[in-house]
């Protein structure tokens, strides 16, 4: 069993790590299959080895658990092996790069805490519930039936039959909410100042894209009432990241300086190594985004700017935040009408 590994899986992932290597050195030259040289960026943040098998391999996630020899540090990432099914399957439900790579970025984080017989198990598991793994817990073990929807939806899609294409979880429950439209977005114009925002909001549990939801929903409603610009701040329960969402009704360069320079001061605050801010418009649709990344440093200018800085809100402090905000004003008969019109309250719009 060994040297059937050895040869199947090992020497793959040798080979991979070869490629890491050369593509890090600089010294070498990328070519598609076309011949075509492939323009790397200047500097590179991570590398993910695939190990890709061409036959099923039933136990092929134990065996890799057991047998692997590989290194990893801060950019050449732990390697990813599977067969071809996988890769297939993976494609195919994961369709966007900011979806596969946040999936494949999660997986390898989840390595060493997950056992189960196929990876298509841990696929499922992911499509269902976005990995989620109590921290309770040291080791966790999938049972394959976690698989079923995910069956049925593959079926679905290659032979025709009726029934659901896609099983239900993290790509149907968010559904038409302004949190699914800013992964659309990202998703569409993958900028690097959203990128890493698209992978946060993408590793949040179901309770916090509800509530980034609703949240949005109100800042857009009170910027339509009163033409004002709106915010709120979350800071995530992830070590060193935070989120500034800015509600402008109208994008702006001085609007870009605002929201920068209030994601450096609530950055500096926290303490954190990165930070994220996403100005959107009235209808939800992202005007301009920030990431800040680097290292705390102590600075005597930051801390006047922020010393009189309230914490950060939670997440439901932010949203009780913006639904007292939207709950309607009362206006008496002689106050100007809140419309804008300079008539009074009885002669306008009451």
């Amino acid at each position: 069993i060994k040297a059937d590994f050895a040869a199947a899986i090992q020497k793959a992932y040798d080979q991979g790590a070869e490629c890491a290597a050369a593509i890090l050195s600089g010294k070498c030259r990328l070519e598609n299959d076309s011949g075509q040289a492939v323009v790397l960026p200047e500097t590179i943040k991570e590398i993910y080895p695939f190990c890709v098998v061409s036959d099923h391999y039933p136990a092929l996630a134990f065996q890799v658990s057991q047998y692997l020899k590989y290194s990893a540090d801060e950019i050449i990432r732990p390697p990813f092996v599977m067969d071809v099914f996988l890769l297939d399957v993976l494609a195919e439900m994961l369709d966007t790069p900011l979806r596969f790579i946040s999936y494949v970025r999660m997986r390898l984080e989840s390595a060493q805490k997950l056992m189960m017989g196929h990876e298509l198990t841990a696929l499922a598991y992911h499509l269902r519930c976005n990995l989620f793994l109590d921290e309770q817990y040291n080791i966790v073990m999938l049972e394959d039936s976690i698989a079923a929807d995910l069956d049925t939806a593959m079926t679905v899609r290659r032979e025709g039959l009726p029934g659901q294409c896609v099983p239900p979880g993290i790509l149907t429950k968010m559904k038409g909410t302004y949190y699914e439209r800013l992964i659309e977005q990202i998703e569409r114009r993958p900028h690097p100042a959203v990128l890493e925002l698209g992978f946060t909001l993408l590793s949040m549990d179901g309770d916090s894209c509800n509530t980034v939801h609703r949240a949005i929903d109100g800042l857009t409603k009170m910027g339509k009432m009163d033409g004002q610009r709106h915010d709120f701040v979350l800071g995530m329960t992830e070590p060193g990241t935070g989120i500034c969402f800015h509600c402008n009704p109208t994008p702006s360069e001085a609007a870009v300086r605002t929201l920068e320079l209030h994601c450096a001061k609530r950055k500096y605050a926290q303490r954190t190594a990165n930070w994220f801010g996403v100005s959107v418009g009235l209808q939800g649709e992202i005007q301009f985004g920030i990431t800040l990344d680097f290292p705390w440093e102590q600075s005597s200018e930051m801390d006047e700017l922020t010393k009189a800085m309230k914490p950060s809100s939670s997440l439901g402090s932010a949203m009780k935040m913006v639904e007292r905000a939207l709950v309607p004003k009362r206006h008496g008969r002689n106050d100007q009408c809140p419309c804008g019109s300079g008539s009074k309250y009885k002669r306008c719009c009451l």
